[in-house]
């Protein structure tokens, strides 16, 4: 099947697309732990690391970024790499739980083994993306497993974050070779939650909220 625009395969909607090529990744998005159990007890570790063709990230950064502690369990159970980097962003689901403001999956994450000081391809660790989001409970739960404070970078000259953290009482500085581009506090395009700054994605028109969640409790 050829690929269309915005990376939805020609002659398929976009949630026709996610339950025929990607069942894992919308059981995670939907939190349905039924119909993953009953997926994963068919499914090869291969399959586990496959990326999907909206975002390039596998069913554990799905989970991760929803919330759905139940399903990063099983998928982990199953094999699913905890530090696993997506291709092009080189983000872990440490970072996409940080950036979608959800601490009780951070240290489930950070209890079970994850990497909470990687670096992405911007240079950013999930501590970075928890205050681009202005997620406090997400910052404090990371500082309080061991976040080093000292990789954070010029995002936090940015007077939204560095206030984020001011509030917490940690001591900042910029890192100096690297130029700063991150002023602004970041928005959700298209109503899908997800950051327009560099080292996320762009996202297409899937719909990725839950189906008895509306948009709007996310803005």
């Amino acid at each position: 099947m050829a690929a269309g625009a915005g990376g939805v395969e020609a002659g398929f909607s976009s949630e026709e697309l996610l339950t025929l090529r990607f069942p894992l990744h919308r059981a995670c998005r939907d939190g349905d732990l039924a119909a993953l159990c009953a997926l994963l007890q068919h499914t090869s570790r291969a399959h586990l690391a496959a990326e999907d063709s909206f975002y390039g990230w596998t069913p554990v950064h799905w989970a991760a970024h929803f919330g759905k502690l139940e399903c990063l369990i099983q998928l982990v159970r199953a094999g699913a790499t905890l530090n696993v980097c997506t291709t092009r962003f080189a983000q872990t689901p440490a970072h996409i739980a940080a950036f979608g403001g959800h601490p009780h999956c951070l240290i489930w994450l950070i209890h079970a083994g994850a990497n909470i000081n990687k670096q992405d391809c911007e240079g950013e660790t999930p501590i970075h993306k928890a205050a681009r989001s202005g997620s406090m409970d997400s910052i404090s739960a990371l500082v309080a497993n061991g976040a080093q404070i000292e990789a954070l970078n010029c995002l936090f000259s940015s007077h939204h974050h560095h206030h984020n953290l001011i509030g917490l009482g940690l001591s900042l500085r910029a890192t100096p070779s690297r130029p700063c581009t991150m002023l602004k506090k970041c928005q959700w395009p298209d109503r899908s939650r997800h950051c327009t700054c560099p080292g996320f994605p762009r996202l297409c028109t899937v719909s990725l909220e839950p189906p008895e969640l509306s948009p709007e409790s996310f803005l």
